[in-house]
């Protein structure tokens, strides 16, 4: 029953608008207190926000925050969806599936949701307006797959935090969104190819020199990109070392090419540091709130009640995956992340189900919480971009949302999607 009323608590604050990250310490800390007393509750605030974030690991998250600002900020994101204009939108549906593919590419360069879909709805939404797109479908499909195709393809920050919540390997959770990515990328082509049946949404085919003339700035970026996914997946180096090059690397190139002034790296600099900084604080209230419940034996009588159910480990993951999607509706991806994991993750690795797809699956799911009401800040964020009303973005979003859903449905019927690469590593 405390648990119970920390959790409403919990909830109460949520709704008001208290941040998440204090939001978990201040309701961690009561509980803590009414459990434990006063010697454990100073025993473990004491040292949780110290040992909770000192870890090598972690350095991987502030290091690709830092790669994704200084290509964010080398404006490479107009270069890269023109190119991929050049080459193939002159097929039927072209300029829409410029936008997929240009969404996968950057959110491949930044790893970041919420940085890729603001970016691209400036750049991409008014192209496919003018190429006779209706503005709804083409805001709909900046904002339900430019941040989902970033969170997918490595680098990625909640797969990331999911690996360290989970105590899995960082290297083995990126290269297992590879495939995934490439799958709904593919998906939501078909589905606009066959959308764009009835429009003639084509444009100018480009020639072979201006094709490759469009390559010239933006293949540093996507070669460094690919290195730093070769020295994940050969094991060249930790995960940490790559985002450590990563990073190293867009300042160089960014530099080099006169992308980067001074004041853009300091930008990018104090930027990392507040990103950082909330992720952190999510992570320290994380643990403090999986402190309480570890006294309290919530977590147990879960997992007790769980297994005297009688139902089946696959009717147990239907009914997680639906919880997923509600909690979405309500809470951001990385808080829903640090706080459930706790609980959540012994459940199904007890099933028997796998850690590293489940991961993906679970980045997923939240991801979609992205684009539904009534927090959708990608909804938000396409309309703020593309000046198209949120409710227009939302039923524009609806299809790409049923994509996505046969996405995760396609991974839980064929696992192998996503641990192919991660098995043969």
């Amino acid at each position: 029953m405390l648990a119970l009323g920390i959790v409403v608590l919990l909830l109460v604050l949520l709704f008001i608008g208290m941040p998440i990250g204090f939001t978990l310490i201040a309701v961690g800390s009561i509980g803590i207190y009414l459990v434990g007393g006063p010697d454990t509750f100073t025993g473990i605030l004491s040292s949780t926000a110290y040992r909770s974030v000192n870890s090598f690991t972690l350095t991987t998250i502030p290091l690709f925050i830092l790669m994704a600002n200084f290509i964010s900020k080398s404006n490479i994101a107009k270069d890269l969806y023109d190119a991929v204009l050049k080459w193939i939108g002159h097929v039927p549906g072209g300029v829409g599936i410029s936008t997929v593919f240009a969404s996968a590419g950057f959110g491949a360069l930044s790893g970041s949701s919420i940085a890729a879909t603001s970016i691209m709805s400036k750049i991409c939404v008014p192209e496919m307006i003018r190429a006779r797109y209706k503005d709804s479908f083409a805001a709909g499909l900046v904002a339900s797959s430019t941040g989902t195709l970033a969170v997918m393809i490595p680098p990625s920050v909640p797969l990331i935090l999911y690996a360290v919540q989970t105590e899995t390997s960082i290297g083995k959770l990126l290269i297992a969104g590879v495939f995934p990515g490439i799958l709904l990328a593919l998906l939501l082509s078909a589905f606009i190819i066959i959308s764009s049946i009835k429009l003639d949404s084509k444009i100018d085919k480009s020639t072979w020199l201006e094709r490759f003339a469009s390559l010239k700035t933006i293949w540093p970026m996507v070669i460094l990109v690919v290195i730093v996914m070769i020295v994940i997946y050969q094991g060249i180096g930790t995960s940490t070392e790559a985002a450590a090059f990563g990073a190293l690397g867009a300042l160089v190139i960014g530099l080099a090419m006169k992308r980067l002034s001074f004041k853009d790296v300091i930008k990018s600099l104090v930027d990392t540091t507040h990103q950082t900084a909330m992720i952190f604080t999510i992570v320290i209230g994380g643990y403090i709130f999986a402190y309480f419940f570890t006294l309290t034996g919530t977590g147990q009588s879960i997992m007790l009640a769980i297994s005297e159910s009688g139902l089946s480990k696959w009717a147990i993951l239907a009914l997680i995956i639906v919880f997923y999607l509600i909690l979405g509706l309500f809470m951001d991806l990385i808080g829903s992340l640090i706080l459930t994991l706790p609980l959540i993750f012994p459940i199904v690795t007890g099933l028997g189900f796998d850690e590293i797809w489940f991961g993906v699956v679970v980045v997923l799911l939240l991801e979609i919480g992205l684009v539904t009401p009534p927090v959708g800040i990608n909804l938000f964020i396409t309309s703020k971009y593309s000046g198209i009303p949120v409710h227009k973005v939302f039923l524009g979003s609806l299809p790409f949302v049923g994509i996505l859903l046969l996405t995760i449905l396609i991974l839980v019927i064929f696992p192998e999607i996503a641990l192919y690469l991660p098995n043969n590593m």
